[in-house]
């Protein structure tokens, strides 16, 4: 069977088209932390990337080379030979690599690339590849004991002076343990994800659901997950801003480079807002948080008992509407409400964005219609559509919300670039 139609390719761009056209090679030395560079290698995968694996002979007693194969759609290399397959993915040839990745990397290997040994395919490929000036990622992967050694502390210096990514280890129980797959991700993304239209740029978005208490334990609240939210604050730090986020409930990882306030209530959001919007003059705010419109009046102090055996009455008055205050703190601030309507005909549904959009003084709304099939709550895709305040409108059809959120903070970039 042919490389290019290997069925691991099924998946290639499933989570987004971020790396799509970008070809990583995926070196993997001989730590026990190999076991996570078949996930690794998926992720690249479901971002479009295309994956070439690379093993040590001391990886490959690890991890059988197959499961890497299976991995990527490319037969892992495990020796060089007359096919000088270092040169032919990382030489001076027309598809070199964008960019060669260490996961996991070892105290030996990286005193090797540090001392320009080469004496392993992984060690062979990275010398082809740093002289033909291909970007490096190392993610360290070893004991404590071993990171410590001043020397390998000064080897990791030596390649950062070089301008080689070296991604910090987590350090727990005695040990340097490989850097989480998402925050590897992010680094790659950062790197090789285009240009970077929001670098300098301070962005604000809100995201998740509120809770509204009845009792200590029962809430009112939606079923949103902060899927959308969360891709548009990676979207963000991908393209160079500066990304704090305003969490209610999620059940989504949240990008590690970006600061994180959590809120419960719409009270705590609207307290958290007013508070960063105080502090900070950020030049984004994107209002994507699943807001809950209306709250009980009084809330149990204790648990409303389940033996009373009858029904029970819920006094409801309305949440504050945090997105109507974000101007009056900078009025200079981009403004991108999200509106969530369920079946409205077309007209309806621009008309409603509109009388909200200049309710809030936005200037764009992104809409989306719950009742469109992959488009509401809970899914992992989505599709939109944009109205700006000057009345340009922006139809998303339905792709991955990873997908959509980096169109989004496209079309945003490009309206603050009309408005310099």
């Amino acid at each position: 069977m042919a490389e290019n139609i290997h069925p691991s390719f099924d998946i290639q761009g499933s989570d987004s088209t971020l790396l799509a056209g970008k070809r990583i090679i995926l070196c993997i030395a001989g730590s026990v932390a190999a076991i996570r560079s078949p996930d690794i290698a998926r992720k690249l995968l479901r971002h479009g990337a295309d994956v070439f694996p690379v093993m040590s002979d001391a990886a490959t007693r690890i991890i059988h080379p197959d499961i890497m194969h299976w991995a990527t759609g490319h037969k892992a290399v495990t020796q060089l030979t007359g096919e000088i397959e270092h040169v032919a993915r990382a030489g001076n040839v027309r598809d070199t690599a964008d960019l060669m990745l260490l996961a996991p990397a070892t105290a030996n290997t990286i005193g090797k690339i540090a001392a320009g040994i080469d004496d392993t395919p992984v060690t062979t490929f990275i010398t082809t590849g740093l002289g033909e000036g291909i970007p490096l990622v190392i993610v360290p992967a070893m004991h404590l004991s071993m990171y410590n050694h001043p020397i390998v502390q000064e080897n990791i210096e030596k390649l950062k002076k070089i301008g080689i990514t070296v991604l910090m280890p987590e350090m727990s129980e005695g040990k340097a343990k490989i850097a989480p797959t998402d925050a590897i991700i992010d680094t790659i993304t950062g790197i090789l994800g285009g240009e970077r239209k929001l670098s300098g740029k301070k962005v604000l978005i809100t995201l998740g659901r509120t809770v509204e208490y009845i009792d200590p334990i029962r809430v009112i609240t939606n079923n949103s997950t902060g899927k959308m939210g969360a891709s548009l604050a990676a979207a963000a730090a991908y393209q160079g801003a500066e990304v704090t986020i305003i969490a209610g409930k999620h059940s989504v990882p949240l990008p590690g480079s970006a600061r994180v306030v959590s809120v419960n209530t719409a009270d705590e959001m609207m307290n958290a807002a007013v508070a960063e919007c105080s502090r900070i003059a950020f030049d984004v705010v994107i209002a994507a948080a699943a807001v809950g419109d209306f709250k009980p009046k009084t809330v149990s102090a204790e648990k409303i008992s389940t033996h009373i055996n009858k029904s029970i009455s819920l006094d409801l008055v309305p949440t504050p509407k945090i997105l109507d205050i974000i101007k009056d703190h900078n009025p200079k601030t981009f403004l991108v409400a999200f509106r969530a309507v369920a079946g409205l005909s077309k007209k309806a549904r621009t008309a409603d964005a509109q009388e909200r959009m200049k309710k809030a003084r936005a200037d764009c709304i992104v809409v989306n219609d719950t009742a469109v099939q992959g488009a509401g709550f809970e899914t992992d895709t989505n599709e939109v559509e944009i109205i700006t305040a000057g009345g340009e409108v922006f139809f998303l059809p339905q792709e991955s919300k990873k997908t959509i959120a980096v169109k989004i903070l496209d079309i945003i970039a490009a309206q603050l670039e009309q408005k310099r």
